[in-house]
């Protein structure tokens, strides 16, 4: 018994020997297993007497084996650098791309799909939806002139008394409504609709490519192991950029409502027509009011979108900078691709946006002047509702949103010009680098000038707050004085 128990002792310390310098074979060297497994396995071949172990020491090793590939694919799971140009890409275009570009070609910017731009079939009928695009926001404009609706305050008439006065002269369309037909109609509907055209052109003629060129290299840039959990952080608020200009269409489509239940709608040339056909003009008037929100939310959202990716395109250059995983001469390079893009936001796609603003600001300023009781003909039928002046706060609302977002980006501009200060102090980073290609690079952030401009003016955030506080201590001192009574 004693004997066999000491060969026991000695089988079992051999496997373990084996088993160990097996393991510490694979972690040192996991190439050669295969090599390391068939001398083994010709070792056991040739050893007769632990003919029992054989069957086993390979099942124990492929264990090893397995524990090791777990670990290291747990480990290599959250790195960046393994993340291949496709399948950022792929993530890009299914998580926001691709949506927003469908939101884009319902409303008639773009083409509803990519063969649309090649098969000429297709290309006919996206162009036809935009066609059915504008003749559907000109009815709108049409109905809003018949029913003497204003964006500013709703549906107003003239009085009654006013009405009595004007029986013998001819019968005419300004007296009929309040305030003047071109400036409350014709005026803000013709820029509103110019707006529309010009980033139809934008999109569909001149260049249609660059808010996707845009996004794709701000997701690209994302996929540094420096900027882990970029791309989740972009799309979510890339996200909430499209949610609040949809809260914003969704808002004003709900005061529209309100305002065509509470008032009694006239249309003009129809005030003795059948109370069907007055219902069916009264819901296409809503219809196309929503209609009209809806292309101008979108245009300024991706307008806000496009501010937005350019602020992640910055703050991921900088990144890459600091933590020189580019080189000097690349991160130039990026740079330089950078401006071009900033050049299309200010130069091409602004135009349209401050075309929008100019109609905003005037039914903001106009709408409050109303509210106030400022107006020179009908300060005495002025009902001062909630719905009122909701419909101000959204106007203010849809004004003031591209000017905060052009002076967030413009304060990423300025963060990228001293990013060269930051580099040259960093002794542990750049310890290899040259001191002249150091100095190179602060002299090249140094005198960069980047801003994002509105109608020609670079647009900062120290402006607007002065312009913030301005207006606070303007009306405070009016209220004080009591002006608004």
């Amino acid at each position: 018994m004693s004997s066999i128990s000491i060969k026991v002792i000695e089988f079992d310390t051999s496997v373990t020997n084996n088993i160990s310098k097996e393991y510490w074979q694979i972690i040192a060297s996991p190439y050669n297993n295969a090599s390391s497994n068939g001398k083994e396995n010709s070792s056991q071949q040739n050893n007769d007497e632990p003919s029992q172990s054989t069957p086993s020491t390979p099942s124990l090793l492929s264990d090893l084996q397995l524990h090791s590939t777990e670990m290291g694919e747990i480990a290599e799971m959250p790195d960046y650098e393994n993340l291949s140009t496709s399948a950022v890409l792929h993530y890009c275009k299914y998580k926001i791309l691709k949506p927003y570009l469908r939101l884009l070609g319902v409303m008639g910017l773009r083409p509803n799909s990519e063969e649309s731009e090649r098969i000429s079939r297709y290309c006919i009928l996206s162009n036809f939806h935009t066609f059915q695009v504008i003749v559907f926001m000109c009815i709108g404009y049409v109905l809003q002139y018949m029913a003497c609706y204003r964006r500013d305050r709703g549906f107003c008439y003239v009085a009654a008394s006013l009405e009595s006065e004007i029986t013998t002269k001819p019968r005419s369309y300004e007296k009929t409504c309040h305030g003047n037909a071109i400036f409350a109609y014709f005026i803000p509907n013709g820029l509103h609709l110019i707006a529309y055209l010009y980033t139809v052109y934008l999109f569909r003629v001149k260049e249609n490519e660059q808010l996707q060129n845009l996004m794709e290299r701000a997701f690209l840039l994302s996929s540094n192991p420096a900027n882990r959990g970029g791309q989740k952080r972009l799309v979510r608020i890339l996200w909430l950029f499209i949610g609040l200009g949809v809260v914003w269409m969704i808002s004003a489509l709900v005061a529209v409502s309100l305002m065509s239940a509470r008032d009694v709608v006239t249309f003009q040339w129809l005030k003795h027509g059948s109370s069907d056909i007055k219902t069916v003009l009264k819901v296409l008037l809503i219809l196309c009011t929503m209609w009209h929100d809806m292309v101008q939310g979108t245009i300024i959202t991706s307008y806000c979108l496009q501010g937005q990716l350019l602020i992640s395109h910055l703050h991921f250059l900088r990144v890459k900078l600091l933590q020189h995983t580019v080189s000097g001469l690349e991160w130039m390079k990026e740079i330089s691709e950078f401006r071009k893009l900033l050049k299309y936001f200010n130069d091409e796609y602004g135009p349209a946006v401050c075309i929008y603003t100019v109609v905003n600001m005037s039914w903001a300023m106009s709408g409050t002047a109303w509210l106030l009781k400022y107006d020179i003909q009908n300060s005495g039928i002025n009902p001062l509702t909630c719905i009122n002046i909701a419909n101000v706060i959204l106007w203010i609302w849809i004004a003031i949103a591209p000017f905060i977002q052009a002076a967030r980006l413009t304060t990423a501009c300025s963060m990228i010009q001293s990013v060269g200060h930051e580099v040259r102090v960093r002794p542990f980073v750049y310890q290899s680098t040259p001191g002249e290609d150091l100095d190179t690079l602060l002299l090249y952030t140094s005198s960069l000038k980047m801003c994002a401009r509105l109608y020609r003016v670079p647009i900062t955030g120290r402006y607007l707050c002065l312009l913030l506080t301005l207006g606070s201590v303007t009306s405070l001192t009016l209220g004080q004085c009591q002006f608004f009574y």
